[in-house]
């Protein structure tokens, strides 16, 4: 977000005064402190050159600049509904801006959703997570409807070769299906197609196996009209949509491909009025039978990989706009002066910086870790570690960047709560993001019942451990023999490890549900510093773990 130039003058005999305005790098991957060292290290210890992908991220980083004035002027001019045209006729329009229409086709041209479908590239995963993390910051929130995109086109993937039982035509069935994910993996603007996720209801979003109103009318086959009203729906202006609803005895999973022109089998009710995010359609909308294609009866189980991916786009998203907020706040220190000095020169300020710093190197490399867990489908033994860190890592990325990109804005002084600064839009797109693809309540109790299961407990303490003391890599990788030296960054590790042997207690004890948030931030807190750990290990740079302390907060277990 660019800083306004405040220019004061008083008389001819004064020279002019210019409020120093904070700067990105000409490149936000090249200029990146850690993601150019985090490409590399991933992608020499799996043996592969990591060359090809690194010219991408810096081409896709050179276009910064221009991606910021688009979500700049994504903020400006936030979708309408046109109810009735020029002729008096209903229709029920979203109206969105023209940046918003070209930030959809650089995402298809640049492959942001395609990456990971490729299955001709090896760690295809690592490449989209770090494309993703350059973008979401700047995206002007298209992030969100390629969150559900991705989600989709992983979920008809698998999909794909099982038809319903009752399905009555089952290679048109699978034509529907095949055709659907060309379009969400495609990287042709003209041929891409974004998809929904219609879940809340009135009655909640959380709890949809008892909320969900919305009926499915059919003949038994797997054709249906649907019929209900979904409550807040994001990036209405997407081409398809996944969405659960009552189907006889099921709570079924279907797919629907949104009408071209207004024919009434959905109204959209009102647009959202919300505290961020506003750049994205976020709609009320009511099925009044609008066609539907039955994708699976158990529609929960069946809905459960688009969720991982969803999650995971939050948590990258998180990791970006810690990012965003991080690198402005670095570059105004160095322009901005108080009490005589430059504001990096002093030191509280400095510390602050150096936490923030830490935090988002933290966060990123989380995040990516869950990337590539949610990918490895190599490595075995990964389910119970990839249901719980699912859950915990959102929740953990969420409220860290809220918490810290708030803390950011404070660097900035008065002019980051000033709006024509871009500042505060930030901060209100951030506090969405503990909200989206579930609450940390509701997060947390999911974590309680996935920690409940065989093994999980100490299947995920274990892989914790092993990323701080390197005997796996991030993803899930076993190291077998290693040269890394872990010797510096044993006393942090050692701290680390009696702290997972204290929530290792705790989970084997009977504890109240009330403990499971507290378990699920400090899981959070202990992986994001194993994270830390082990790519310090690796490069030898024990930069990339400092103000550790702030980072590793040992909650009141």
């Amino acid at each position: 977000m660019h800083f306004r130039k405040f220019i004061g003058t008083c008389n001819q005999s004064r020279l002019l005064h210019f409020v120093s305005a904070p700067k990105f790098g000409d490149n936000n991957f090249v200029c990146d402190p850690l993601l150019p060292r985090l490409v590399e290290y991933i992608y020499l210890h799996h043996g592969k050159s990591s060359l090809d992908v690194k010219n991408d991220l810096s081409n896709f980083g050179s276009q910064h600049d221009q991606l910021l004035q688009l979500a700049d002027q994504c903020e400006a001019n936030p979708p309408t509904l046109k109810r009735i045209d020029g002729w008096g006729r209903k229709s029920n329009t979203i109206e969105t801006c023209n940046a918003w229409k070209e930030l959809h086709e650089i995402s298809a041209r640049e492959g942001l959703v395609s990456i990971r479908h490729d299955n001709n590239q090896e760690l295809r995963e690592v490449h989209q997570a770090v494309k993703l993390l350059l973008f979401g910051g700047v995206s002007g929130m298209v992030s969100c409807p390629l969150a559900m995109t991705d989600g989709a086109a992983t979920t008809l993937s698998l999909l794909a070769e099982k038809p319903p039982e009752q399905c009555n035509d089952v290679e048109l069935w699978k034509d529907t299906v095949k055709s659907t994910i060309s379009h969400l993996t495609s990287r042709l603007p003209d041929h891409f197609w974004t998809s929904g996720q219609w879940m809340t209801e009135r009655k909640g979003g959380s709890d949809v196996t008892r909320a969900t109103e919305t009926r499915a009318v059919g003949d038994g086959t797997e054709k249906v009209k649907l019929y209900g009203n979904k409550f807040y729906t994001s990036a209405i202006d997407c081409q398809v949509t996944l969405t659960l609803a009552k189907y006889e005895e099921d709570l079924g999973l279907f797919l629907v491909q949104l009408p071209k022109d207004y024919d009434g089998s959905i109204e959209v009710e009102k647009l959202k009025n919300k505290l961020g995010t506003r750049q994205l359609p976020t709609a009320e909308l009511t099925l009044n039978g609008v066609s539907g294609l039955l994708l699976a009866k158990r529609g929960i189980a069946n809905i459960i990989p688009m969720l991982h991916v969803t999650r995971l786009y939050n948590s990258l998203m998180a990791a970006s706009y810690l990012r965003h907020v991080t690198t402005l706040a670095q570059s105004y220190s160095r322009t901005r002066e108080a009490f005589g000095r430059p504001l990096h020169r002093l030191p509280l300020h400095r510390a602050t910086l150096s936490r923030l710093e830490s935090v988002t190197r933290a966060v990123t490399i989380q995040s990516v870790d869950m990337a590539m867990l949610v990918n490895n489908k190599s490595t075995g033994g990964l389910d119970n570690i990839v249901r719980v860190l699912s859950a915990v890592v959102k929740v953990h990325t969420a409220l860290t960047a809220v918490r810290n990109v708030r803390d950011g804005l404070e660097c900035f002084g008065g002019a980051g709560y000033m709006e024509d600064t871009g500042l505060p839009g930030i901060f209100r797109d951030t506090c969405v993001l503990p909200v989206w693809e579930g609450t940390s309540d509701v997060l947390s109790a999911e974590t309680d019942r996935a920690l409940s299961r065989d093994g999980a407990v100490d299947e995920v303490l274990d892989y914790i451990l092993g990323l701080a003391e390197h005997t796996r890599t991030l993803g899930g990788y076993e190291v077998g023999e290693s040269s890394v030296d872990t010797t510096p960054l044993q006393g942090i590790t050692s701290k680390l490890k009696r702290y997972l042997d204290t929530i290792r207690q705790v989970l084997s004890s009977p504890r109240s549900l009330g403990a499971s948030r507290i378990v699920t931030e400090g899981l959070g807190a202990a992986h994001a510093l194993a994270c830390l750990i082990n790519m310090a290990n690796v490069t030898g740079d024990l930069s990339d773990i400092v103000s550790k302390k702030c980072i590793f907060v040992k909650k009141e277990l």
